[in-house]
């Protein structure tokens, strides 16, 4: 019989996969620790309150969200906006082959907490800011190699990017189609870029 990761893990792993699902407010702590297969005093050994369990899922998500995007944006293989494109269409293939049921965890917590939880918004806000400035030193370097207009704001464009690609993942969800991810890769990403090849 295979042996079952530590107990702060699989409450990770559980709380993670049950938010994705189910939302944060939705997902119990019972849920939870029945999910895990552990006793509900493990719970509060590892995490004061739910709230704590949410910021450490959040942060989690953000660890291997980073890892994708510089991964990505450091691929010296690929032109600056071919990075972009990559990591986008990427992303959104993830989000496809998961059947549009999980979409971006920033994204949903946002809309979920940002009014209601004052510590998860601070992380919410720290990580979208993090990835916003990713993005603009991407759109920095198209713009040292020619491929964008040197007058264009790469912090203002990488606000945009971001903000538009999260509103399109909340609209695929409705959906449930590929048409709308799609569309923004072309449509939207496309001319904000300036349609470059």
């Amino acid at each position: 019989m295979s042996k079952l990761p530590p107990s702060r893990e699989r409450i990770i792993n559980s709380a993670t996969a049950l938010m994705f699902r189910d939302g944060y407010e939705a997902t119990g702590i019972q849920s939870v620790v029945e999910a895990a297969q552990v006793p509900r005093g493990s719970f509060f050994h590892y995490f004061p309150s739910k709230e704590q369990l949410g910021i450490v899922v959040l942060q989690r998500f953000a660890r291997a969200s980073e890892q994708r995007q510089i991964a990505a944006f450091e691929n010296e293989q690929q032109s600056p906006t071919a990075r972009l494109r990559s990591f986008f269409a990427a992303a959104n293939d993830r989000i496809i082959a998961d059947g549009f049921t999980k979409g971006c965890l920033i994204g949903n917590f946002t809309l979920q907490l940002a009014n209601t939880s004052e510590p998860i918004r601070q992380v919410l806000a720290q990580e979208a800011d993090v990835t916003i400035d990713r993005i603009g030193r991407v759109l920095q370097a198209a713009k040292d190699a020619g491929e964008l207009d040197p007058d264009v704001d790469s912090a203002e464009l990488a606000e945009l990017i971001w903000s538009s690609w999260e509103g399109a993942v909340l609209r695929s969800k409705l959906s449930r189609s590929d048409h709308v991810l799609r569309s923004w890769e072309t449509r939207v990403l496309g001319s904000l870029l300036g349609a470059t090849p």
